[in-house]
Parts: structure tokens; sequence; C-alpha cells
């Protein structure tokens, strides 16, 4: 997936992003190594979503970029996450936690966590491809009619 189409999938606003690109502000940006492709597979794609609710929950795009360059990395080792969460330590830092077992949730929620469940957002990401891809179809069928 191309980045206006992951942008459009994820909700995170293109031209902002640009802008946090531009500032180095999205360290797992695809495509950042010369000669790999610039386009989001799935961990990419999972990666731009949690990077857009810290942005809606009110981090500042440094922040948020710098956290979704560890939930990506967590990703990336741990394919089988079912949930990731970034965590307040006791000295204000903040760490990334995957869990790999479904588990009941821990609800009320810390205000401490900010938790993400994979399988969740992976079912609604799917959701939104399929959609986009079924909107692509229908726009190639009417250009070649």
């Amino acid at each position: 997936m191309w980045l206006a189409d992951a942008c459009r999938t994820a909700d995170v606003p293109y031209d902002d992003f640009i802008l946090t690109i531009a500032t180095g502000g999205y360290p797992c940006l695809p495509g950042a190594v010369p000669g790999s492709p610039r386009t989001f597979d799935e961990t990419d794609l999972l990666t731009l979503y949690v990077y857009g609710r810290l942005l809606a929950f009110g981090l500042d795009v440094l922040r948020a970029g710098e956290y979704a360059g560890r939930v990506h990395g967590a990703l990336r080792a741990n394919a089988d996450a079912t949930s990731i969460a970034i965590v307040l330590t006791p000295h204000e830092g903040k760490r990334v936690v995957v869990e790999r077992k479904t588990r009941a949730p821990s609800y009320p929620t810390r205000p401490e966590k900010i938790e993400f469940n994979i399988p969740a957002i992976r079912k609604f990401l799917n959701r939104r491809v399929e959609r986009h891809c079924e909107e692509q179809t229908c726009e190639a069928q009417t250009r070649n009619s």
C-alpha cells in the first residue's frame, strides 16, 4: 500500500504526516533505507494506525513518532502479539509492553497505560483495505467502460 492510501486507511492526515516525515519524526517509515520500496505492509499499517491514535491522545508528533518506532520494532519481533501497550515507568519514562496471549481486558485501564488490541486493529484495517480495493476496482471498471 502506498503512503497516501496508508494514511487514508489508518486515519492519519496525509499533509501532517508528510511534515512529520520531513522533520525526521517518524523513524519507522518504509523505504527509508535506500533501494527499499516506500510501500506499507501490514506491520507498517498497524504502526501508522497506532501513531494516529497517539496523536489523538494528545502526544506531540515527535513523541508519537518515537513510540510508533518502538511499537513497530515490537510488532516486527513479535508477529503473534495480541496487545501492545505504552506504559509509564516510575521515573516518567515510557516503555512498550507486548503480550502474546489473548486475555480478558483489564478494565478500567490505568491512566499510565495506553493499550492497543492488535487483532481488533488488524480486523478494522483489513476491512478498510478491502473497501478501498473494491472502490479502486469500481473506478477502474468505470474508466474502462
